[in-house]
């Protein structure tokens, strides 16, 4: 029996990485360190004196780098039969200065590389006029015997004259032979940027509503409850506050985080809690912000911790007949539910959470509530940690690093 004609099939399709016409990427995982794909680089000069460094940096014209980067570059010299030594020094240096802790440095990097040492006399010793370097930002650092991640570079500056700074710098120091008894030392110091790129593991739920969501992606949304205390001389309270947030916990700096607020209990105790709320009300009785707070720790010392309202978050009031069709698990016929919901826009952070142990940059969304006096409720607070990223989700998977 004959075989069935054959022909070639069609090539396969062409591919590309990048999206095409009225595609986008649904999703996309970075690869960080040094085993990532290679970058487009750019070189950032700096001159002084009689040196000139020439340093490989990533896109921008700037020493800017993420995690576990390598730092190579060029030195210039100028001159260079009369120098004798050459070294470069790389430092990084985390200090905080408190009221009640004083003035902590940690040296977090400090690593020496000679780069040259004249050993012979004659021309064929001179030092080349060109003179390469290369080394690697560390992953981690030691601090009380525990390592940790090094921390972005930052200047925050606090109440009281109290700051928190974190530099990296390159140091180039030369020594020249001038006379045949005198040396001459020169140096060059470069201040470079440590910014380590982080971003959510999985994006939020695109719609802020709650109402809209809570029974199709209950897992989406996280219940926080908030403790109420009684007012002295005064009975359990009988209100009930809760705060939802999305589950992933996780947002990119300049991103909105959506929330819901819910108040229920006995219509009775709701009507005096929010007696005085009102559009001329002095101060409002429900606030939800953006937190951030700094703990500094010295052993032996209990921590400091200080707080900066950097944001808040505008409540809308839901109309009666939403929540009414949304009733609260509290709730009952002698009983009702209030809810607001909103959006909290996270302002463009130059720091991003970070953790060293003996000092913290936390992020935290607060809820707080200043019933009025005649209330059965003491005033109350309370702080959900949430974790600042340099990225979204979303721009990350579009940039594709």
């Amino acid at each position: 029996m004959p075989l069935p004609p054959y022909s070639p099939s069609a090539p396969s399709p062409g591919y590309s990485t990048a999206p095409g016409l009225g595609e986008h990427i649904l999703q996309h995982t970075p690869l960080a360190g040094r085993h990532s794909r290679p970058t487009e680089t750019s070189t950032f000069i700096r001159n002084e004196q009689s040196m000139t460094v020439v340093l490989n940096v990533q896109k921008e014209n700037r020493p800017s780098f993420g995690r576990e980067a390598a730092l190579t570059g060029t030195l210039l010299l100028k001159s260079p039969e009369t120098v004798t030594a050459l070294t470069l020094k790389f430092e990084g240096v985390l200090e905080s200065l408190s009221p009640s802790h004083g003035y902590s440095s940690i040296r977090m990097v400090d690593q020496v590389f000679s780069l040259y040492v004249r050993k012979t006399a004659g021309p064929q010793a001179h030092c080349p006029a060109a003179v390469p370097f290369s080394c690697r930002f560390p992953r981690s650092f030691k601090n009380n015997d525990v390592h940790h991640p090094i921390p972005p570079s930052c200047d925050i500056k606090l109440p009281g004259g109290a700051f928190i700074t974190c530099t990296y710098s390159l140091t180039f120091t030369v020594l020249r032979k001038v006379a045949s008894f005198f040396a001459k030392e020169g140096s060059l110091s470069l201040e470079l940027e440590f910014r380590p790129r982080t971003r959510p593991s999985r994006p939020r739920i695109p719609n802020p509503s709650l109402f809209s969501t809570i029974k199709t992606c209950p897992e989406e949304w996280l219940q926080l409850p908030v403790a109420l205390t009684p007012a002295p001389d005064s009975r359990a309270p009988d209100i009930h506050c809760d705060l939802f947030v999305p589950s992933v916990g996780v947002f990119g700096v300049s991103e909105v985080v959506p929330f819901h607020l819910q108040l229920s209990g006995s219509i009775r105790s709701l009507r005096n809690l929010l007696a005085n709320l009102g559009p001329r009300s002095p101060s409002p009785i429900i606030r939800v912000y953006l937190l951030r707070q700094i703990a500094v720790e010295t052993q032996g010392q209990s921590p400091t911790r200080i707080n900066t309202v950097l944001a808040e978050g505008a409540l809308r009031p839901l109309p009666p007949a939403v929540f009414g069709l949304h009733a609260s698990m509290h709730t009952s016929r002698s009983e009702d539910a209030l809810n607001w919901e909103g959006e909290i826009q996270l302002p463009d952070i130059a720091t991003p959470t970070f953790d060293v142990g003996t000092l913290r940059v936390m992020y935290l969304i607060a809820v707080e509530l200043s019933p009025p006096q005649t209330s059965s409720i003491k005033r109350a607070h309370y702080g959900y940690p949430i974790k600042l990223t340099t990225d979204t989700w979303i721009s990350s998977a579009e940039q594709g690093d």
